[in-house]
């Protein structure tokens, strides 16, 4: 569920959870971190916001932006939510080692050269805000009715993470 045009916070939220992992992890090997629940988990929650904040970009914006792997990004934060209990220390650590500095210097570089307020206008933008809002409001009245989540998916597209927090 998208909300009104927030790309400009969801990258800015991508960015301090990245400088919260990258502060965990520093001076620290795979094992020192893996024997270190407390701050293994909290690598672990900061990745899943990084994806959950990738989730909600708008599309245009992920569109305009391609170099970025959006999809891998939020299929890892599915993975770390939804599939918790195979949660694989090697991936967790390579995410930290080989991905997480690049896509911060990208996100950087989004924050630095977007027109935020030419970007908030963008017809593209609106036009899939106002949809996504008419999707939810049909969600939420079929899920007051009583429609199966899996039926309010197939029909309205949204997937049963937005729908169960409509």
């Amino acid at each position: 569920m998208r909300e009104y045009v927030r790309d400009r916070e969801r990258l800015e939220h991508m960015v301090e959870a990245i400088d919260r992992i990258l502060d965990f992890a520093k001076g620290k090997t795979k094992e020192e971190l893996e024997s270190d629940n407390l701050r293994y988990y909290g690598i672990v929650k900061n990745i899943e916001i990084v994806g959950e904040a990738a989730y909600k970009l708008t599309n245009a914006f992920c569109c305009q932006h391609p170099e970025t792997p959006w999809n891998h990004i939020t299929k890892m934060r599915h993975v770390l939510v939804h599939d918790y209990f195979q949660i694989n220390p090697i991936e967790v650590w390579k995410v930290i080692e080989e991905d997480l500095q690049p896509l911060h210097d990208q996100i950087a570089v989004y924050l630095t050269d977007t027109d935020w307020e030419a970007w908030e206008k963008n017809e593209a933008v609106i036009v899939e805000t106002t949809t996504n809002k008419n999707l939810e409001q049909t969600a939420r009245r079929m899920k007051t009715k009583g429609f199966a989540v899996a039926d309010i998916s197939d029909i309205t597209g949204l997937t049963a993470d937005e729908i169960e927090r409509l």
